[in-house]
């Protein structure tokens, strides 16, 4: 009986064994994404038909977005966690790497009415120096790392819950290079980098770009790794015919297409009978189609419907998988950091001053949000082009790490800038703008600031501007400036005299930056207008003192000063025109402009405009006109600045209904149909401000936030019979000259 006992155990020991021999010895199957922008969504349809049918996943390599969707499952997120993260991201934004205009500085928010085209062009005295790309991708780093926060821990790409490689290209060298450790962040950014349109990325000295170029399906990788079996999906379009080539959107996604067909079609050769190959073409879906992401995953899981004959042979049964996803769980984030350090790889750029910007501090938990915030403030610099995030560890302390390097083509930058605003009855004006910037100019980064603007009026404005510690709110500010321009005074409509007005203009400040919100900053001017009778009646001094004190306020949270959606905009400024500073007369004045876009649905906005302008002392004479209104939304039936006065007041409504869709690429922008409806009138005596003298009238126009600017084309009616049609390119309607 003992003896039969013990050759029982051996059999049930032996069938045991051979259980798990045939469980864990399986072959070992390797996951391989290609690229192809919007398309790879489809990706995620694959994972989702895996789990379903489960088959693990030994390791993942990817190239470009079948890079990101295969670093967020290779870091332990199930895939329906890669899909809700994939599709709470605004690809749109990212990948036009449109910063969110409350991220940036207020006073970078400050010239943008100025219209500078954000040519963001390198100079020196010897050279211009331009930037590698069209895009320096500053917004798609920051989703990268919001997405991949769960793995910063991780350097070694082994060490991820499934071993993972991504796939770039040299820029140098135009070989595929295997990428399989260092920021993850970092390293999906440099496979997903499209050549010209966004800016390579450095890592180790050399410069990376989307791995789609030399490798877009790496399924040599994946073999290399170890996995004896691949699943291959491929997303890549199929090439477009002659006819279909019809928008620079098909024409850009067709050279994609041929840079990665031939090594594509080499890498497809290599697969055998034992290999699964998903192709998957979302007809309609261009690479920079990522408004039709939902359209992409839902042409995947129409492809995968078939899933489980495709996957038979290597599903493996429900405890094992269980067990598989047992051991490939996501390892939590620290509680708490113990320290957060700055590395930085910009000489000119203090990491004190970056330190200071940050709000995550040891001692707190890290969030993404919070994170996320920090690294918008640095980029907001506008002087920073890349920051690589890691979670470290040393000895039993867990911190944050961030490691910054500087644009190449700086620390000098060029910029230009046009505005046209014409009523097409021969009046018309028109700027053609420059501004060099010369940034951390000193250790607590001081800023040189020079404008020249020339056209219908030639302007020169130089500041100095500096923070008074390193990142610090507080500052102080020199400032000079010349203008020189032709001005012409109307009365009903009919210009009364022309003058030739030059003013030479110097100042300090000090004041105080609440955030990205608001500014606050107060100073004075020390003023002299030379005003030259060109023709008719002489109305104004030849030589007029204005100078004075100002306090300054201004807070701002508008999404976009062209066609806002949200926030509000209220500026204001008192001034003191002084004799003991030198004034010809002695006054005081308000100026007071709000922006209030009050309803917004859909594709409908509605604008709140006001404007107001009041001076003290309305007795006093030979003071220039301070206030003037005209042209587009400030009473649209006269000619820009057509009428002035000692005060002003101005309120109106704007609507507008976005007519199309914008897509990634910049010059594919909505196209707007709106009006205004206006009310207000410039005053001469206090007397006059009643409603009674108030003039009403309107606009209709259609407008577009264009590569140059906003623009409009308005035509407008004001009471009294006033008509115009005005042409405006390059200056918000809330924008004053």
């Amino acid at each position: 009986m003992p003896i039969f006992r013990l050759f029982y155990f051996a059999i049930i020991v032996l069938a045991v064994s051979g259980i798990a021999s045939h469980v864990y010895a399986r072959d070992s199957v390797g996951l391989v994404l290609s690229g192809g922008g919007a398309r790879g969504f489809a990706h995620v349809a694959v994972l989702e038909a895996l789990e379903a049918n489960r088959v693990p996943i030994d390791y993942i390599a990817g190239t470009s977005m079948g890079a990101v969707v295969g670093a967020l499952y290779a870091s332990g997120l199930s895939a329906s966690q890669v899909r809700e993260k994939l599709l709470a991201v605004d690809w749109n934004a990212a990948l036009r790497d449109v910063t969110d205009r409350n991220e940036r500085s207020f006073r970078s928010k400050s010239f943008e009415g100025r219209n500078f085209l954000g040519l963001d062009l390198g100079v020196a005295l010897d050279q211009l120096k331009l930037p590698l790309a069209v895009l320096r991708g500053q917004k798609l780093a920051l989703v990268l790392n919001e997405l991949t926060l769960e793995a910063a821990k991780v350097s070694d790409f082994d060490a991820l819950s499934i071993p993972f490689r991504a796939i770039a290209t040299d820029l140098a060298t135009g070989d595929p290079v295997v990428l399989d450790r260092g920021s993850l962040a970092t390293v999906l950014r440099a496979s997903m980098a499209v050549p010209v349109l966004y800016s390579p990325v450095e890592i180790d000295g050399r410069l990376y770009v989307d791995g789609g170029v030399a490798n877009n399906l790496p399924i040599d990788v994946a073999r290399d790794m170890g996995a004896d079996r691949v699943i291959v999906v491929d997303t890549s379009s199929q090439r477009y015919t002659t006819s279909e080539l019809t928008s620079v959107v098909t024409v850009i996604d067709q050279l994609t297409n041929l840079l990665t067909l031939r090594n594509t079609e080499a890498q497809l050769k290599t697969l055998t009978d034992s290999d699964v190959l998903i192709e998957i073409f979302p007809e309609g879906i261009a690479t920079a189609d990522f408004n039709k992401v939902k359209d992409a995953l839902a042409a995947g899981r129409k492809e995968l419907v078939t899933a489980e004959d495709m996957f038979v042979s290597l599903s493996v049964d429900r405890s094992a998988y269980r067990d598989w996803q047992e051991s490939h769980r996501t390892e939590q984030l620290p509680s708490t950091l113990a320290f957060v350090e700055v590395i930085s790889d910009a000489p000119r750029t203090s990491s004190k001053t970056i330190a200071n910007r940050l709000t995550v501090r040891p001692g707190q938990l890290l969030d993404n949000e919070r994170l996320g915030s920090d690294l918008g403030k640095i980029y907001a610099l506008e002087t920073i082009d890349q920051v690589e995030v890691s979670v470290i560890e040393r000895g039993n302390q867990v911190g944050l790490s961030l490691e910054t390097r500087e644009k190449a083509w700086g620390p000098d930058y060029l910029d230009m800038g046009f505005n046209l605003e014409d009523s097409l009855d021969g009046r018309a004006s028109y700027n053609l703008s420059g501004v060099i910037r010369a940034t951390n100019i000193n250790p607590l980064g001081g800023e040189w600031r020079t404008e020249l603007t020339l056209g219908d009026k030639t302007e020169v404005t130089s500041e100095l501007f500096q923070p008074i510690d390193y990142g610090s709110n507080w500052f102080a500010s020199a400032i000079a400036g010349f203008v020189s321009e032709d001005r012409a005074l109307y009365q009903m409509g009919v210009v009364t005299s022309m003058y030739s007005t030059e003013t030479r203009e110097y100042g300090l400040d000090a004041g105080y930056t609440l955030d990205t919100r608001a500014e606050f900053r107060g100073g004075f001017r020390q003023s002299r207008v030379a005003n030259k009778l060109i023709l008719g009646a002489s109305s104004l001094g030849a030589e007029i003192d204005d100078s004075r004190y100002f306090v300054r306020a201004g807070y701002d949270t508008l999404d976009s000063l062209g066609f806002p959606t949200k926030g509000v905009r209220l500026l204001g400024e008192y001034s003191i025109h002084d004799s003991t500073l030198g004034a010809t007369k002695q006054y005081d004045d308000l100026t007071l402009d709000m922006l209030y876009p009050f309803y917004h649905s859909n594709r409908t906005t509605l604008v709140a405009q006001g404007y107001f302008g009041y001076l003290f002392e309305t007795s006093v004479t030979d003071v220039t006109p301070r206030y003037s209104l005209g042209g587009f939304t400030r009473l649209s039936g006269y000619s820009p600045d057509e009428i002035s006065g000692r005060h002003a007041s101005l309120i109106s409504v704007i609507g507008y209904q976005r007519l199309n869709e914008q897509v990634v690429f910049p010059i594919d922008q909505p196209l707007v149909l709106g009006f205004s409806l206006e009310a207000g009138n410039v005053f001469q005596s206090r007397d006059e401000i009643r409603w009674s003298n108030t003039l009403t009238g309107g606009s209709i126009f259609v407008g577009a936030d264009t590569a140059i600017g906003p623009s409009y084309l308005s035509f407008g009616h004001t009471e009294g019979g006033h008509k115009s049609v005005t042409l405006s390119v390059g200056r918000p309607f809330a924008e004053r000259n």
